[in-house]
């Protein structure tokens, strides 16, 4: 905690420095003295009240990443107060990122208008800025893009997702574009500048069974600027993972909860009829159907379905020779799933694996060297060498996620364990929901509100 507000009271010196070189002649102009206007915190409620705004602008200073805000609002003020202004200068101001006040302060003739703007927007202003800190320190919306936890969570579901049940994470790069999370059209959105991570103490621990909201470890950006996932933590630190004929068990005990939601893939054959998929989607809400072939007049299908769907369609179409489980043999090695090429595993047979917890002392193999080197990135230190080090002190928690849609989810066993600083939050309430054309979700005109789903809580 001291290492991140040490770095971030830092950082924010060098937005005083900044700012003082960027408005000093403005200072000058009100009338302020040389020592004043160097004074950090000081400066900045003596210019408020220039500028007539309320003083308690002032302290968004103290919170990381508002006090960038505050300094943009500050210079922007400051520049519509010259005589003059043109809309151009505004707009060179936002793609200078605020920097345009540093040849206004130097280049410019500055005459300060002496009655008060008339033209004030700081009631839109200060929504945005508390929009902002809720969505950075309180609660974010996300949009649901796949369908990998389907039942339990539906493309086009939008979702509000606490970030302060497991703990707050500070935010890690300060300089970022508000409300873009990676990237704006393709462009990067924020600077490789980064602080250490902080998180608060957490309001619940994550348990077994909770959908959880986390950045993706594989991707190689900042950390708080890595994709975003959302998964079902299926093993906590410690447990043992095994997936046994397509069946979880947890430390050799079947799962137990939320079996109505699993969804897996099924095999179809219809005989003289096929299946009516206009049904399927309409009255059954199924999306997942892939059809294979028609031979002599037998239809063949692949179908995502829970186990409820399943006794449905048995009832429904009289016409069906067999429905199964399209599970992979044991001998079938997938050389995607983690731990695949010296195990044999895949989707369906996995495991058992254990989880490893903070404090752990791990014995290093050649089999699970490569597990351990991606867990050693992880915790900042050099790849584990096997002739030198044959054991290795885990420094983290770690979690195993895994989608709803158990055949359709590319979770942890394809990329391996979450570290407990990569958690976002837990996902608490779907406050809209749109059923979209999947192949081209932004036709509109073929978007239905799932009226059944707006403005539900998420259970676990």
């Amino acid at each position: 905690m001291l290492q991140y507000f040490v770095f971030s009271g830092i950082f924010t010196f060098f937005l005083h420095i900044i700012h003082v070189l960027g408005t000093y002649n403005f200072y000058k102009k009100f009338r302020i003295s040389s020592w004043k206007i160097i004074i950090p915190i000081y400066n900045v409620f003596l210019i408020l009240k220039k500028i007539h705004r309320s003083v308690w602008w002032g302290f968004l200073l103290f919170i990381p990443l508002t006090n960038i805000i505050l300094f943009l609002v500050i210079w922007l003020d400051l520049i519509r107060y010259l005589h003059k202004i043109k809309k151009k200068d505004i707009v060179i101001f936002f793609l200078s990122a605020g920097l345009y006040i540093f040849y206004i302060n130097f280049f410019k003739n500055i005459n300060i208008k002496k009655e008060k703007i008339t033209e004030n927007h700081e009631g839109i202003l200060s929504s945005l800025i508390l929009s902002f800190i809720i969505h950075t320190y309180i609660i974010q919306p996300f949009v649901i893009p796949t369908s990998s936890m389907e039942k339990s969570l539906l493309v086009g579901d939008f979702i509000l997702v606490s970030k302060i049940h497991y703990g707050l994470r500070m935010p890690i790069s300060p300089i970022c574009v508000p409300f873009f999370h990676n990237n704006i059209l393709g462009l990067k959105s924020y600077f490789n500048i980064k602080f250490p991570y902080f998180r608060f103490h957490p309001i619940n621990h994550i348990k077994r069974n909770d959908i959880v909201v986390f950045n993706f470890p594989k991707d190689d950006k900042i950390l708080d600027r890595k994709d975003h996932y959302v998964k079902r933590c299926v093993g906590l630190p410690g447990d043992i993972i095994l997936i046994k004929k397509g069946v979880l068990f947890i430390n050799h005990r079947k799962e137990k909860y939320f079996t109505n939601n699993k969804q897996q893939s099924y095999f179809i054959k219809t005989k003289n009829i096929p299946l009516n998929l206009e049904f399927l989607k309409e009255k059954m809400d199924i999306e997942d159907v892939e059809f294979f072939e028609e031979k002599n007049d037998e239809y063949f299908y692949q179908i995502m379905l829970t186990k409820k769907r399943v006794t449905q369609i048995k009832k429904l179409f009289n016409n069906i020779i067999f429905i199964e489980k399209n599970i992979y043999p044991k001998e079938v090695k997938d050389p995607s799933i983690i731990l695949s090429n010296n195990f044999g595993w895949n989707r369906d047979y996995f495991g058992p694996l254990y989880i490893p917890k903070k404090g752990d002392t791990i014995k290093i193999n050649s089999k699970n060297i490569h597990l351990y080197n991606e867990i050693s990135c992880y915790e900042g230190e050099k790849k584990v060498n096997l002739m030198n080090r044959k054991n290795y002190k885990v420094k983290k928690n770690y979690y195993f996620m895994i989608g709803d849609n158990r055949h359709n989810s590319f979770d942890s066993r394809y990329w391996g364990f979450v570290p407990e600083d990569h958690i976002v939050g837990k996902p608490l309430f779907i406050w809209m929901s749109i059923d979209w054309d999947r192949k081209n979700p932004m036709n509109i005109f073929h978007w239905k509100f799932r009226w059944n789903r707006i403005m539900t809580t998420i259970d676990r």
